[in-house]
């Protein structure tokens, strides 16, 4: 019987691999990876339920919960990472390089975005 499931693929040429990208981009792995070494669980990346437009969608935005401890500790270090949405609610949140304050629904873990 022939294999119909893969001649429905092209084969790249090496030359073309270099265009070829995917995954989650270089800072949010970055922060991902602080999060656990901090002892967080990451809790969403693309999925869940988040706001309409969310970066999640987009594969730019993670959470991470942890102790009070822990979420302040992330939340302080990625505010000096130039992140575009930095949201934990009880010290405020960073949104395109401004300070906004908390905007709710985010008391019981950290949001990232890059």
């Amino acid at each position: 019987m022939p294999n119909t499931f893969a001649s429905a693929f092209e084969t790249l040429e090496s030359a073309d691999l270099v265009e070829v990208g995917g995954g989650f981009g270089q800072q949010l792995t970055a922060g991902m990876d602080r999060a656990r070494q901090l002892g967080m669980r990451i809790t969403a990346t693309t999925n869940g339920t988040h706001a309409r437009n969310s970066y999640h969608y987009k594969g730019r935005a993670f959470d991470a919960a942890g102790t009070p401890g822990q979420m302040r500790e992330l939340y302080s270090e990625l505010s000096h990472t130039n992140p575009t949405e930095l949201f934990y609610d009880p010290m405020g949140g960073i949104k395109n390089g401004h300070q906004i304050g908390a905007i709710g629904g985010h008391s019981n873990h950290v949001h990232v975005a890059y």
